[in-house]
């Protein structure tokens, strides 16, 4: 019998991760790291930010995305509040998930 780990993120690359179907091969920087490989972005759009009452900055946009990124490509796991840098654009992590030998992270931008 297989090492069901080894099994599954030879899956996980082979379909989830697979550039002919869902992922896009893509460069980004983590922290000031490049890294290249099959990622999943998931667009959550632009939407208006929330402002505390103190706040008086106007027409600023939050635009948040969920990253898919095998563990194989980082060997190890990001921290939260890292910058990350794709396609020139720069963003926050404000979550980081391992699972199953992915990594998912929630970033987060302000733009004008």
């Amino acid at each position: 019998m297989r090492n069901f780990k080894a099994q599954a993120e030879r899956d996980l690359l082979a379909v989830f991760h697979n550039t002919a179907e869902h992922a896009e091969e893509l460069e980004f920087w983590i922290d000031g790291t490049r890294y290249k490989g099959p990622v999943i972005i998931d667009d959550g759009g632009a939407q208006d930010r929330t402002r505390r009452d103190d706040d008086h900055v106007d027409g600023l946009t939050l635009i948040d995305i969920v990253m898919y990124v095998p563990l194989s490509i980082l060997n190890q796991i990001p921290k939260r509040g890292l910058n990350v840098e794709i396609d020139g654009d720069l963003y926050e992590i404000k979550k980081v998930h391992p699972e199953a030998g992915d990594i998912v992270l929630y970033l987060e931008r302000l733009t004008e």
